[in-house]
């Protein structure tokens, strides 16, 4: 995961699932920084910080599979 770092294929861990957030970036309203700052790494404490309120059924679209320990 540490390598999807790139606006192309940007990839994050959240809550044990990991995370697709390319096709987001456009739209994320703290903007496409934002989530590249946290792309490649286990982003879950920022995630709960700004969207403790966001459900898995909401991200469901975007996940690729489960982070490895």
């Amino acid at each position: 995961m540490a390598s999807h770092t790139t606006p192309e294929d940007s990839w994050m861990a959240v809550r044990g699932k990991v995370y697709n957030v390319s096709p987001y970036l456009g739209y994320h309203p703290g903007g496409a920084d934002t989530l590249l700052d946290a792309a490649g790494t286990d982003a879950t404490a920022l995630f709960q910080q700004h969207h403790a309120w966001v459900n898995e059924d909401m991200l469901s679209a975007c996940c690729v599979g489960t982070l490895r320990q």
